[in-house]
């Protein structure tokens, strides 16, 4: 289990929480999830899905200030492909397309792994290790995702709003065909 050691799982937290001090319980969560679980949705159309892309590089803003990659995990296997520089390279998104299809027909983990991995976050929280955190709020989050069985969730409007998160979820090993397509 990626997220099993306790103290290993909250640094790598409080680590994204620097980089992010305006992530919510909601936003931690979905980078759980994304982190153990993958890609969120199944892809049913391959081309409907590459369409979507396209039409969605063609709408985000070029800005190369922000970092290409970002690891969603702790061992560094799956990360998040921020579109705007990707397009600011010039990426191409045939290639990005089949990275993304690629990254979501792998097994990456279990919900299970997701529940515990959630439970030592509320457990750590509950000791205030996160003071901006609204613990009610992460008490709702925790009793709506222990209930639909941990679906996924969209970031918060805070989120949305701070970092306008544009992005795709792409295994780590993909990365350097699209690298390389983009220098």
């Amino acid at each position: 289990m990626i997220f099993s050691n306790k103290d290993k799982l909250l640094q790598w937290l409080q680590e994204q929480l620097k980089q992010r001090p305006r992530m919510e319980p909601r936003d931690a969560y979905k980078l759980l999830y994304q982190g153990i679980l993958g890609p969120e949705h199944l892809i049913a159309s391959p081309e409907s899905f590459a369409q979507r892309l396209v039409k969605e590089l063609d709408a985000v803003e070029v800005v190369d200030s922000e970092p290409l990659w970002e690891e969603i995990r702790p061992d560094g296997l799956l990360g998040r492909l921020n579109l705007r520089p990707f397009k600011a390279q010039a990426g191409d998104p045939a290639d990005l397309a089949a990275a993304c299809l690629e990254t979501a027909r792998r097994k990456w983990g279990r919900v299970e792994e997701l529940a515990a991995a959630w439970d030592l976050v509320v457990g750590a929280n509950r000791g205030a290790l996160w003071s901006g955190w609204n613990i009610e709020e992460l008490m709702e989050i925790t009793q709506l995702v222990q209930t639909k069985g941990y679906p996924p969730l969209h970031h918060s409007q805070a989120y949305q709003q701070a970092y306008r998160p544009a992005y795709r979820l792409v295994a780590a090993d993909l990365l350097p065909g699209l690298r390389s397509a983009t220098r």
